[in-house]
């Protein structure tokens, strides 16, 4: 894992289709598997991401991709660079309390019901897991629990939050 959380394992892709005033470029953030961890599509009607807008599934194949001359690889700054200036137009953002403060909740996804938690700032380790297409989102479980959030975010299935216990409370001090 780099310093931002990110693993640096990760390859990025950009896709540019179009001519003029209609150009779309797609971002895609894919991990060793072709996993897709983190998508933006960038048009001039807005940006959709994945998991919210765009749901992803299953592997790309990134060596097929590739190999379309709309298809370059970029470097992680560039990628982290477009991210950074489109990540707070995210739908999903709407449905966290607010998206400074940590936050844990309950979704029911196809696994069941399970618990999130909405992390701002820094990754967390333990048994939580990172929700691809979201990385302030965790959740108590694996990569299949992770993915099955992922569904459950497309589908727009309610999330129960409630403030995250002990996190960002000052400490009382001991008697």
């Amino acid at each position: 894992m780099s310093e931002t959380g990110f693993d640096d394992s990760m390859r990025y892709l950009r896709v540019t289709l179009g001519d003029g005033d209609d150009v779309a470029m797609t971002l895609y953030e894919v991990d060793e598997n072709d996993w897709v961890h983190r998508m933006v599509q960038l048009h001039p009607q807005g940006s959709r991401f994945a998991p919210e807008d765009v749901l992803m599934c299953r592997p790309v194949n990134s060596g097929a991709m590739l190999s379309h001359a709309c298809t370059e690889a970029i470097e992680r700054d560039d990628f982290d660079l477009i991210w950074a200036e489109v990540a707070g137009e995210r739908s999903f953002l709407g449905r966290v309390l607010d998206p400074t403060r940590p936050w844990d909740g309950f979704i029911d996804a196809s696994r069941g019901r399970m618990r999130v938690r909405w992390q701002p700032s820094g990754p967390l380790g333990g048994e939580w897991t990172c929700v691809p297409g979201v990385p302030q989102l965790y959740v108590l479980g694996d990569e299949t629990s992770a993915r099955s959030i992922c569904a459950a975010v497309f589908m727009e299935r309610a999330i129960s939050w409630s403030i995250a216990a002990g996190v960002g409370e000052p400490r009382r001090a001991a008697a």
